[in-house]
């Protein structure tokens, strides 16, 4: 458990609490409602903002891309909010709070802007996680153009499988964000019960932070989905032109290989097997068979 003071606000960040810590932390501050201290002790699968009268418990989950993972992992981060403390437990380490741990510890200037109320500490730190996702979402964006280019220049088939991670991606995005909305409504109504009108507008504005990020997330699903759907037709209309390719030999040798396997039987009285120039007159039939289909499906525009 660490402390820090910011400006007229007590900032408590708790990394992993074991029971000792929570017990502790029972005992600092015994408004907290039990059933919150217990919550605390294990991670929580479902976003959620809670009144206790004398406090708000609030759980979020922010995304967070991981470098050589390949996928996305939510970051957990459950607040308790009172009238001038704010307790941060994490259940992982988190770079976006760590960096604004520190940044509210040396600048002064920090305090001052961050410090005045919880729920202005609340504000600035979720706008910070909002900004990152917003970064990621970014990259993401950068690596749909990268794909879009290589789907119209002939390299469909060879980047399915990045499409499909990126797919993941944007699922893993999807998941953490989509039920904070409901969330932060339900805390813009509960926080202004608990610290005021004045508080409304931060609250109110974190939601359309939110908002940003998920209407970019949207516009990324539907892109890529379209993406998606673009290569596989692409991929789809080369197969089909292969097999036609296929199937259009095949229809134009059939003739000439039935011949031949006609010939190789070992019967009497085959046509023309008592001429002297047998050999090529039946040549002469399959190549003249061979060329009558081809000029038959060219009439047609079947090749």
């Amino acid at each position: 458990m660490r402390e820090l003071k910011v400006g007229n606000i007590k900032w408590i960040s708790l990394l992993k609490p074991d029971a000792d810590e929570i017990r502790e932390l029972g005992g600092q501050f015994p408004q907290i409602h039990p059933l919150v201290l217990e919550e605390l002790l294990t991670p929580t699968i479902r976003p959620r903002v809670e009144n206790y009268d004398h406090h708000l418990y609030m759980v979020l989950h922010f995304p967070r891309f991981v470098p050589g993972f390949e996928k996305s992992i939510a970051n957990e981060i459950d607040f308790i909010l009172m009238q001038d403390v704010v307790i941060t437990v994490q259940y992982d380490s988190i770079p976006v709070l760590e960096d604004f741990w520190h940044e509210c510890e040396e600048e002064e200037i920090a305090k001052e802007r961050y410090g005045k109320t919880p729920i202005h500490l609340l504000y600035y730190l979720l706008r910070q996680f909002f900004a990152t996702a917003v970064r990621e979402l970014d990259q993401i964006q950068e690596e749909i153009d990268l794909l879009e280019e290589k789907v119209f220049t002939g390299q469909a088939k060879e980047i399915l499988e990045d499409i499909t991670f990126l797919k993941r991606d944007i699922l893993d995005f999807r998941r953490a964000l989509k039920p904070q909305h409901l969330t932060l409504e339900s805390l813009t109504h509960q926080g202004t019960v608990l610290y005021g009108e004045k508080s409304k507008p931060f609250l109110a504005d974190l939601l359309g932070e939110y908002l940003k990020a998920w209407n970019l997330l949207e516009t990324h699903k539907e892109t890529l989905d379209a993406l998606y759907d673009t290569n596989r037709q692409l991929i789809a209309a080369k197969t089909n032109e292969v097999m036609r390719v296929f199937a259009t030999l095949a229809f134009i040798t059939f003739i000439p290989t039935a011949v031949a396997n006609i010939y190789g039987m070992n019967i009497e009285n085959l046509p023309f097997v008592d001429q002297a120039n047998s050999f090529w007159i039946v040549l002469s039939f399959m190549g003249l068979a061979t060329l009558l289909v081809y000029l038959a499906l060219k009439w047609r525009k079947l090749i």
